[in-house]
């Protein structure tokens, strides 16, 4: 039995079109800038989003700022597509 995933995309997909995949997936709308991408590796990627942040300190070094991890994906490369799986959080 295949594993269902939770997006397609082509293999050399940029970050900006697996973006607005898995945000469409999670059904999210990301109106105040809070939620984030992040690349942890070639064919996985992070959706976290900014806790608690005040709007005159959003330029300074994020390490200094609480997130929440909203979903992790781990991309497949199948023919000239990647199905991207959704990872247990």
């Amino acid at each position: 039995m295949e594993i269902q995933p939770a997006f397609v995309t082509e293999v050399f997909a940029g970050t900006e079109e697996i973006w607005k995949k898995a945000i469409e997936y999670l059904g999210i709308q990301n109106i105040d800038g809070r939620t984030h991408i992040k690349r942890t590796g070639t064919n996985q990627i992070q959706i976290f989003q900014y806790e608690e942040v005040e709007k005159k300190s959003i330029f300074e070094n994020s390490a200094h700022h609480k997130t929440k991890l909203i979903a992790s994906f781990k991309g497949r490369e199948i023919g000239n597509k990647k199905k991207w799986v959704r990872l247990k959080s």
